[in-house]
């Protein structure tokens, strides 16, 4: 099974419902600036799985009304769910046998009726399902037609049976669960460990599977405790040490981990504490500090690779969906792009990631599909809004793809252009993920979009504004033509060398889409498992988001006419920066 959305609905400052849309996108940034709203967002999402209602001592479930209105309506989450009828085949008979219990003794005749009677083998009919939580009853039930009547025992049964064997939501605030240096374990196992214990007893089940935290605590030969000790605090110390190269977090090649077991006082409830350190080289010595005593940036770091590597509750899930609030909040610029790939990288391996930020670093084009942006704001009245960031209504003219993710962040744009790369303007979206796949060029440079051929003008602007070198390439249909004649006229002989019309194809009009073969379009397609009615935009960017091998695989397969296209415009371009690398007479007057 798989969730397909969540709607939410007078939790807190959500008022109106809004909708959080997975299907296809595994990564969703919720952008928007402080107290606008996205916390509330994540944790609603993270309230609807009733086996995370004791995490966070369950704040999420506290103080869930409106306090902006005076008027009480009960919290509701709704997850859209797509199930497949061999699938819910199972799942129905795995229900019934639960209830039923164990099949030692013939079961109750008049509970098997009634079973069969309230739940049919015809449930398998749905291929899609909405489950529905509300909050204030703490319930479940289902809000489809023909499901929705049945008795509310056997519907919140049944909906709690199927949101276990969905993708468990791992929620990961790192303002407020903070890493324990020491963590108390009890004698004995209890039934259910939460917390930085169930996180430690997993690192220990992983490293060394013959021995747990509590079997440890009762080996008698300290020899044998000090050796599994060392194997576990080697393992996770190989495990620290590679993502903290995959974050580039210092200048320190490793960090160290030094793990001991320490009885309590006598009469204590716990017999044993696990401790933490943090050891830093000093010359030849070593130096122990509690993990809380590190900066902020380390304490981010350890929580999040610790609860994305030991998390109880991930593992035998087939995929995940984590929410992040503000991840990388203490990291320097650097270490959040590299956290951004990082994050992109979780998607594609083990489920969906939904985060929130106000860091334009954690909104890297390149890795992040605009498509899958919510623009979340806070309306005068103190309700709480998102909008697709294709939806979102700009306060001044739209004039590059970025725009409304750089007004919701209140980021001037010049934030964007601090690199020094070469920057080429284009027409939108789609033409920036077209070349970059398909141009080949061998010099570094920055595509930046525009929304339409009038577009770029405006962004030529800021071109100059900003001193930037930079070429501007336009279709080459009506509105490209009229558009670039228009900039000739308005910029001059001398800034005109920089611009240039798609090389043409196409007797009647050349857009980036018509430098295809139309044969390449069927076989991309089939590569990337899309249907064949499947438009351009679609198409071009779901290759530009698919993994690498796919990507090589797709672009080695493109025919030759294609190919020599793209030679073309690689070309252009190419000649085109070199004449804007060249001084104008004006510019060289005044060096």
């Amino acid at each position: 099974m798989e969730v397909l959305s969540f709607t939410i609905s007078n939790y807190r400052a959500i008022a109106d419902e809004i909708k959080i849309t997975l299907k296809d996108k595994g990564l969703i940034p919720l952008v928007g600036i402080n107290e606008c709203g996205k916390t509330t967002i994540l944790q609603a999402m993270f309230s609807f799985d009733f086996i995370n209602d004791n995490e966070y001592g369950g704040k999420h479930l506290q103080n869930t009304l409106n306090l902006y209105q005076t008027e009480d309506k009960e919290p509701l989450i709704v997850a859209e769910l797509r199930v497949g009828k061999d699938e819910m085949l199972k799942n129905l008979s795995e229900f019934k046998s639960s209830i039923i219990g164990p099949q030692t003794t013939p079961p109750d005749s008049v509970v098997v009726e009634k079973l069969n009677t309230l739940l049919p083998d015809s449930f398998a009919d749905f291929s899609s399902l909405t489950i529905q939580t509300n909050l204030a009853k703490k319930s479940y039930s289902f809000t489809d037609t023909g499901l929705k009547d049945l008795p509310a025992d056997i519907q919140d049964s049944f909906c709690k049976f199927l949101i276990s064997l969905l993708p468990y939501i791992l929620y990961n605030d790192d303002f407020t669960d903070r890493p324990e240096t020491s963590t108390d374990i009890p004698a004995l196992k209890p039934d259910q460990i939460s917390g930085w214990l169930s996180i430690y007893e997993t690192l220990f089940h992983i490293a060394n599977p013959n021995y747990s935290l509590f079997s440890l605590i009762a080996e008698k030969d300290d020899r044998r405790k000090e050796s599994i000790l060392s194997d576990v605090q080697e393992y996770l110390n190989h495990t620290l040490t590679e993502a903290w190269k995959t974050f580039h977090l210092g200048k320190r090649e490793a960090i160290s981990v030094k793990l001991t077991l320490t009885p309590n006082p006598t009469g204590a409830a716990s017999p044993y504490k696990l401790n933490v350190r943090i050891v830093e080289k000093l010359g030849t010595k070593d130096r122990f500090f509690d993990v809380i005593d590190r900066s902020k940036g380390f304490l981010w770091f350890y929580n999040f690779v610790m609860k994305l590597q030991f998390n109880p509750k991930v593992l035998g899930r087939r995929q995940t969906i984590y929410l992040l609030d503000e991840p990388g909040s203490y990291l320097h610029s650097s270490a959040q792009e590299k956290l951004c790939a990082k994050i992109k990288e979780i998607s594609d391996r083990q489920g969906f990631v939904i985060y929130c930020t106000h860091s334009h670093h954690l909104l890297n084009p390149d890795r992040i599909p605009l498509s899958s942006v919510y623009i979340v704001e806070k309306e005068k009245d103190k309700r709480v809004k998102i909008t697709p960031l294709a939806m979102f209504k700009t306060k001044s003219e739209k004039t590059n793809a970025l725009q409304p993710i750089l007004e919701a962040l209140h980021i001037p744009s010049f934030e964007f252009f601090k690199s020094s790369n070469p920057l080429i303007l284009l027409e939108g979206i789609y033409d920036k993920y077209a070349l970059e796949l398909f141009s080949s060029l061998d010099l570094e440079f920055n595509v930046f979009p525009g929304v339409s051929a009038d577009s770029i003008i405006k962004n030529i602007q800021l071109m100059i504004a900003y001193g930037r070198v930079y070429c501007a390439i336009w279709d080459n249909d009506k509105e490209g033509r009229e558009n670039f004649e228009k900039a000739k006229k308005l910029f001059g002989e001398k800034e005109s060398e920089k611009f240039s019309l798609l090389p043409q194809n196409n007797p009647k009009k050349t857009r980036m889409e018509e430098m295809f073969a139309v044969e390449d379009f069927a076989m991309m397609k089939t590569e990337l498992g899309l249907p064949e009615e499947a438009n351009y935009e679609t198409l071009i960017s779901s290759l530009y988001y698919a993994k690498s091998g796919v990507k090589k695989r797709v672009i080695g397969k493109v025919s030759p006419a294609t190919t020599e296209h793209f030679g073309v415009l690689r070309k252009v371009i190419v000649k085109l920066l070199k004449a804007a690398e060249k001084p104008t007479n004006d510019r060289a007057q005044l060096d």
